[in-house]
């Protein structure tokens, strides 16, 4: 199974364009991805923003330099595609989409390239079960799982617009999830996604929690 799960988690990095999930006002300057995307599908690129996330994968100063550097050029191409539609706008997100694949395999040891998928989903967190058919596949969600998760997921971010506690609808996101999947499933979603990834999200008093 562990074939199994590099080879369908590996898959999903390549498929996240930076046009699909723009970051924060300013990205073009190379800011952090701010901590209220916590819990939102975003390009793996981006997450290089973060230090937390730069810690984790023990990126060199190079490798964080060039990382600003293709954030910011990959942003700009993404940018210029917000309002295109159609089959040119499907040809430029892939395009955009392989210039990121490429970043990884030149910029990114394969541990490194392995660890960011596993950061990546548990970046997203459960919606990923949702929003990702490779996950559901690899999981083997059956029709009444997938509408029993889609309704939690729905829910979750109708409470998280209304409420700032965001970290405590989560924890219950999180909740449901494990209690909707089998054994054996919540075996494989573990395998995914690896050793627990530690987010520094700061507080409103300026201090930061892991």
């Amino acid at each position: 199974m562990r074939q199994g799960t590099t080879a369908v988690a590996s898959a999903l990095l390549w498929s996240m364009a930076l046009a699909y999930s723009p970051c924060c006002a300013g990205a073009e300057g190379t800011t952090s991805l701010p901590d209220s995307r916590l819990g939102v599908r975003t390009a793996p690129l981006l997450l290089l923003s973060r230090h937390d996330v730069q810690a984790d994968l023990q990126l060199s100063r190079t490798q964080v330099d060039d990382a600003e550097t293709a954030i910011r050029e990959l942003y700009v191409k993404a940018n210029g595609l917000r309002g295109l539609k159609g089959e040119k706008a499907i040809t430029e997100r892939r395009a955009i989409d392989e210039e990121q694949r490429l970043w990884f395999e030149n910029r990114l040891s394969e541990t490194q390239r392995k660890r960011i998928v596993q950061i990546d989903l548990q970046w997203e967190g459960p919606s990923a079960l949702i929003s990702r058919p490779a996950v559901a596949e690899f999981l083997e969600l059956t029709p009444e799982q997938l509408t029993t998760l889609k309704k939690a997921v729905d829910e979750s971010i109708r409470r998280r617009s209304q409420d700032s506690n965001a970290s405590h609808f989560d924890r219950e996101l999180a909740q449901r999830t494990l209690a909707t999947l089998t054994d054996a499933q919540k075996l494989r979603w573990k395998a995914m996604l690896g050793q627990p990834f530690q987010p520094q999200l700061a507080h409103a008093d300026g201090k930061t929690t892991k």
